[in-house]
């Protein structure tokens, strides 16, 4: 609902008592003979009354009438925000005596040559607290007399005494009596409140709520629940995160042997050099929740046109991590092969015990709409195969130790979407009660100030035919996406989706002790051996059997499948 208040202020003052205070000043220019202005050129006015309001209070057309011989005419100037009005009072083209004649006579009778001025205002408002400031607010009433003595000398003024005014009493009374209206903001999917539902004389605003865009609205069959129905700006899209979806084939291979998907290699010494290959098959990279978006893209394109992309990466990245026992020896030692036309390695480097491969879209500028996502991830097919050679065994690897080699594969699917929901709503402005009926010796009332209303608020109501020109009358809002935002908003939402390996491979390496020296056994009934002679072919005989032992070690290496 809403109240609006009209009220006005009506200054009915004799003229005499205006001029009383400054008597003296006439009789001096009566007794030398002057005119307050040239005949035909009294352009200033000689008194002027101002009204002012508060800000959000209107003043109408004001009227004024006089009953003193003393005054000529009465014109308005009203302000440029309708909060305040002079009236311009000007003095007859007499003389100074011929005025003071005048204001003599009527002296006898003030009270029946009056200046009768009547300014309307009206102020409307839906909110009761709005309501309650109103009853504090006043109008304030300001006057000068712009003395001329005569058409040539400057006016000097005399101000007039200021005068307030109640401007309105018990506005809250219409709050008081109306029914309680509630106001809900749901997400039209599952009907759950986006936030805490409001109550009061009228109905709330639209809201505007992050990550959604206005959909529609309800009132309730008894109008005194309004609901809001949103939607998810991005509900198409499926919600971030990860599926197992990639399987890759790894392979490894010794001194220069071809990589093959094995369980048992077994290496002929300490320097053999391992062969890693990762075998990564591109066509897993589209599935998992890039399929279900652009098979969502498919069955309704147009639900798509409204949104734009931008920063886009799609590809993967394979991370190998070695033990301390194993090492890249030559990080130059990596290639990539396999990818398709539009796609290139990115990242290929080794940082300690970690070797990292990217691989990303040349032209992710190009990326701009889900057609063009489309296009680029359907280059995403066959096998991209990824060789790291000369990975070597450290001094600190032991025999019969396992050394595992952790390795995993991600696809990369990441972009910013956005949309933007369009242009800033108009909000509705509901049309106040019909105008006071006034008589005829009483000035149309003032329009009031639109308020904003709602897509809840009733029409305009039927008034009886009035001068007044309802301007601020009901007017529908225009509601879209962006209600209830002050401007319309540009929704950015960073989407991710990533496809890892759902069974990786875990390699373990492991040597095999060498053959255990055979010790030297004397015979007793040998010839004596000098022991100088022993103690030194036992020395020899120690240092050979210990070379032996590390040069001629055969190690074995086991490759076990493993799920995480």
């Amino acid at each position: 609902m809403i109240t609006t208040y009209h009220g006005t202020v009506v200054l009915d003052i004799p003229v005499t008592t205006l001029l009383a205070g400054h008597e003296a000043e006439i009789r001096a220019a009566a007794a030398q003979g002057l005119s307050p202005h040239d005949s035909g050129s009294n352009t200033n006015s000689d008194i002027a009354l101002t009204v002012s309001v508060p800000k959000a209070v209107t003043v109408g057309t004001s009227r004024a009438k006089s009953t003193s011989s003393m005054l000529a005419y009465t014109s308005f100037s009203p302000g440029d925000d309708r909060t305040q009005v002079t009236a311009n009072i000007q003095l007859k083209d007499l003389t100074w005596q011929q005025l003071l004649d005048i204001y003599d006579a009527e002296k006898a009778d003030p009270g029946q040559h009056t200046i009768k001025v009547q300014v309307p205002y009206a102020v409307g408002t839906t909110d009761p607290t709005e309501a309650t400031r109103l009853a504090s607010e006043q109008v304030t009433v300001t006057g000068q007399f712009n003395f001329f003595a005569s058409a040539t000398t400057p006016a000097q003024v005399f101000h007039f005494d200021t005068k307030t005014l109640a401007l309105a009493q018990s506005p809250t009374d219409c709050f008081a009596s109306a029914p309680t209206r509630t106001t809900r903001w749901v997400d039209e999917e599952d009907g759950h409140d986006l936030q805490p539902s409001k109550t009061g004389p009228n109905f709330f605003q639209a809201a505007g709520i992050p990550d959604y865009e206005f959909s529609t609205w309800e009132l309730s069959s008894d109008r005194l629940t309004g609901i809001y129905k949103y939607k998810k700006v991005f509900g198409a899209l499926p919600v971030n995160g990860d599926d197992p979806e990639i399987d890759t084939d790894f392979k490894v291979g010794l001194d220069g042997g071809a990589p093959a998907q094995t369980e048992e290699i077994h290496a002929e010494n300490k320097d053999s050099l391992l062969t890693i290959e990762n075998v990564v098959h591109l066509d897993d990279l589209r599935g998992g929740r890039i399929a279900k978006l652009l098979e969502k893209y498919d069955e309704t394109p147009n639900a798509f046109d409204d949104i734009a992309l931008k920063n886009a990466h799609l590809g993967f990245t394979t991370q190998i991590d070695l033990p301390a026992q194993l090492k890249f020896s030559d990080p130059s030692a990596i290639s990539v092969t396999g990818l398709p036309h539009g796609f290139s390695a990115k990242t290929v480097a080794v940082s300690g015990q970690t070797a990292t491969i990217t691989v990303d879209f040349d032209n992710p500028d190009e990326i701009t709409t889900i057609a063009a996502l489309k296009d680029a991830m359907g280059a995403l097919h066959g096998d991209a195969v990824i060789t790291i050679s000369k990975i070597a065994f450290t001094d600190a690897a032991t025999a019969d130790t396992d050394y595992q080699i952790d390795h995993l594969t991600q696809g990369v699917i990441s972009v910013d979407v956005e949309k933007q929901l369009g242009v800033t709503v108009r909000p509705g402005r509901p049309s106040p009660a019909c105008p006071p009926t006034m008589s005829d010796d009483t000035v149309e009332p003032a329009e009031p100030r639109p308020v904003l209303g709602t897509v809840f608020d009733p029409p305009s109501p039927a008034c009886p035919p009035s001068d007044m020109a309802l301007s601020a009358a009901w007017m529908e809002p225009m509601t879209g996406p962006s209600a209830g935002w002050d401007e319309a908003p540009l929704m950015v939402h960073p989407l991710k989706y990533t496809t890892s390996e759902s069974h990786p491979y875990v390699t373990r390496l492991s040597f095999k002790p060498g053959p255990t020296p055979t010790p030297t056994t004397v015979t007793p009934s040998a010839p004596p051996t000098p022991a100088t002679h022993l103690a030194k072919t036992g020395a020899l005989t120690g240092d050979v059997l210990v070379l032996t032992a590390v040069t001629g070690t055969i190690g074995a290496a086991a490759m076990r499948r493993k799920r995480s």
